[in-house]
């Protein structure tokens, strides 16, 4: 019975983690937000045969859902409008991301909030000037020239991303390549909000705090029994 509740306290311990990422990143433009399933598993045998604890089986996932696009009048931001993402270039190879927060470093290359070169049909995009306007099929003008076109990517779904940090999403499996994406659009001057809702986030937080101290305390209950029976067979003896 102990066993079975201290299962459910780690797991209910864990999804309050989850949560509070979410909640964290509530404000964090791409953002994607973590949910889980907390399930109780039927008993299994134990010992010489005795019934062990049921254990608690956890469901990890990443909503994909698209967040709503803001408009911030910033020429280097840019939205996806659809499925997608946008290609940065890393120290352990290309990630994908959401997050479209650009900007412009020393050397003149498009760059993510992260710092990673922005990739574009012909790889790293170099502009020159600050006159810079990204149009609705991603392609990049500097100064009235077009440069090059933001590479835009998709995967097949359900997605079997892993989640990293700054935003960076790679395949779980190295052997899946990305296909250019198709159902999108580039919406520049705006980012894309987290897709979290603040609200029914700290609802789930309660509720599971509510499930956390139900728990504790039954686990209190037990232990409480369990010395009370102790003391008697003392007495009895």
């Amino acid at each position: 019975m102990i066993q079975s509740l201290s299962s459910g306290m780690q797991a209910q311990w864990y999804r309050h983690e989850v949560l509070a990422n979410n909640l964290a990143n509530v404000s964090t433009a791409g953002f994607k937000q973590d949910n889980l399933t907390v399930k109780e598993g039927m008993p299994e045998p134990g010992p010489a045969g005795t019934i062990a604890a049921a254990a608690h089986s956890i469901n990890h996932w990443t909503d994909f859902s698209q967040g709503a696009i803001h408009e911030t009048d910033r020429p280097l931001d840019v939205a996806l409008s659809g499925s997608g993402f946008f290609v940065v270039q890393t120290p352990a190879g290309p990630r994908y991301t959401r997050a479209g927060a650009l900007s412009v470093n020393a050397q003149g290359n498009l760059v993510s909030a992260g710092g990673f070169q922005v990739l574009g049909q012909g790889g790293p995009i170099t502009v020159r000037s600050p006159k810079i306007v990204i149009g609705p099929q991603g392609d990049v003008q500097d100064d009235g020239q077009t440069v090059d076109t933001l590479r835009v990517v998709d995967f097949p779904k359900p997605y079997a991303l892993i989640k990293e940090s700054r935003g960076l999403f790679v395949p779980a499996d190295v052997k899946v390549a990305p296909e250019t994406a198709t159902d999108y659009q580039v919406v520049g001057g705006a980012l894309e909000e987290s897709n979290v809702n603040a609200v029914r986030t700290m609802v789930e937080m309660i509720d599971m705090l509510r499930k956390y101290e139900t728990a504790q305390r039954a686990i209190q209950a037990e232990d409480e029994a369990a010395r009370y029976a102790s003391n008697d067979m003392g007495r009895l003896q």
